[in-house]
């Protein structure tokens, strides 16, 4: 899979799914930075990630369960 052919997969399931960067970066468990790369072809994952993430976007019901949002740092301080 191409950087292009990821990105317009990853703009198309958001777009699909009415999910902001932000929510859609939460649901596949990266960071807000990491989805706007992959979306602008700067990078993508790689290996196993790259795996991990097509099989969570193709199939959501399958991660459901596995995919916890994580929580920004503020967020953390702030349960301390």
């Amino acid at each position: 899979m191409t950087h292009k052919q990821f990105a317009k997969l990853l703009q198309s399931w958001r777009a699909e799914n009415k999910y902001s960067q932000r929510d859609a970066a939460q649901m596949l468990g990266c960071s807000k930075r990491s989805l706007e790369n992959w979306e602008q072809q700067r990078s993508m994952p790689q290996g196993f990630g790259l795996s991990a993430m097509l099989s969570l976007i193709e199939n959501p019901e399958a991660g459901s369960t596995s995919v916890k949002p994580q929580r920004t740092r503020s967020q953390a301080q702030k349960k301390r």
